[in-house]
């Protein structure tokens, strides 16, 4: 391995924080020729510090290294010394744990590669994020890759998801059985985030209607992260599929929750739940979640059928703001 260089791809946060951390990572890997090394060995879905990416995902058409090389040539430099660490472990040598409250990205992207360079020289480059980070690398987009300038942000995601990354058999056997045992003609997939970040549910409600009054029989299947929601839309709805799992007390997150008895499994359910949502005929989520992100990019659901609740809240409309402002590096 002399001479390589790697890009390391930790995880943070929930799953579909690190989902689209990762198809950003594995894009800077073809721009700059690295080898990605995923590791996802933190304390959020491992249930003991092994790492459990390859449990999840296989990667397909990109150089890989299974081990981080031992070596002082890191950036950032917070990393030397401290590789095998988590990314909460690292930010909380350096931050308090008031100041890392609300993914402040002013403190946090110091401990994260910047993706608007590719011409680090450090043997070993380490990669987080909460979100994705796409439009950071369209000014690198020349030669092989010009193509790519041609495309949305989107579009270039699904390309990554469709060509570089797949399940695990055992948990697409999963998947493929909960549709073909209780998936119908039309279904409806809702997610509804509602413990840490509570989403409005009769904006879901508006929308879920709507398609109830032209087919009063077409199946909801519902993902969501809190009980009480389930129960809800079980008394309102009669044709309601939701997935067995693990629920926390209420105002909870699902993930990073040390009363979680298999944080493991928990990573396998929110795979599950989010590719049964891609699977769905429509499709009704706040993108202020990225669970309900992932789902449309890994979907082929028509536009039409897709709709964003985000939009007509006020609260969301301010988080979209603020991420827009984040994107064109105003704030």
């Amino acid at each position: 391995m002399v001479g390589d260089k790697f890009l390391v791809a930790k995880g943070k946060a929930g799953m579909g924080n690190r989902f689209l951390a990762l198809l950003d990572s594995i894009l800077y890997t073809q721009l700059t020729n690295r080898k990605i090394i995923v590791d996802w060995s933190d304390e959020t879905y491992s249930n003991n510090r092994s790492n459990v990416f390859p449990n999840f995902f296989n990667l397909h058409h990109i150089t890989q290294a299974s081990e981080i090389p031992s070596t002082q040539s890191v950036n950032p430099n917070f990393w030397k010394n401290n590789l095998e660490k988590s990314v909460n472990e690292l930010l909380l040598l350096y931050e308090s744990e008031a100041d890392l409250r609300y993914n402040n990205p002013r403190i946090w992207s110091k401990y994260t590669t910047n993706m608007s360079r590719i011409d680090y020289s450090e043997d070993i480059l380490i990669r987080w994020s909460f979100v994705t980070e796409t439009y950071k690398l369209r000014q690198h987009f020349s030669g092989d890759f010009a193509y790519l300038q041609k495309l949305s942000n989107e579009t270039i995601l699904k390309k990554i998801i469709r060509e570089n990354l797949s399940l695990q058999p055992s948990i697409q056997a999963t998947i493929k059985k909960t549709i073909d045992n209780s998936f119908e003609d039309n279904v409806i997939g809702v997610h509804v985030r509602y413990t840490d970040r509570k989403s409005s549910i009769n904006t879901y409600l508006n929308f879920i209607d709507k398609i109830y009054e032209k087919d009063p029989k077409i199946l909801i299947f519902l993902a969501t992260d809190n009980k009480e929601v389930e129960d809800f839309f079980r008394t309102k709805y009669t044709n309601i599929l939701v997935t067995d799992k693990w629920y926390p007390i209420s105002g909870y997150s699902l993930h990073q929750n040390p009363e979680c008895p298999d944080r493991f499994e928990n990573g396998v359910q929110a795979l599950v739940d989010i590719y049964l949502l891609s699977k769905c005929n429509y499709l009704i989520y706040d993108k202020t979640s990225t669970f309900g992100v992932v789902a449309k990019l890994i979907s082929d659901i028509p536009e039409t059928n897709v709709i964003e609740t985000s939009q007509y809240t006020l609260r969301g409309k301010v988080k979209n703001l603020i991420s827009w402002l984040r994107e064109k590096e105003i704030l």
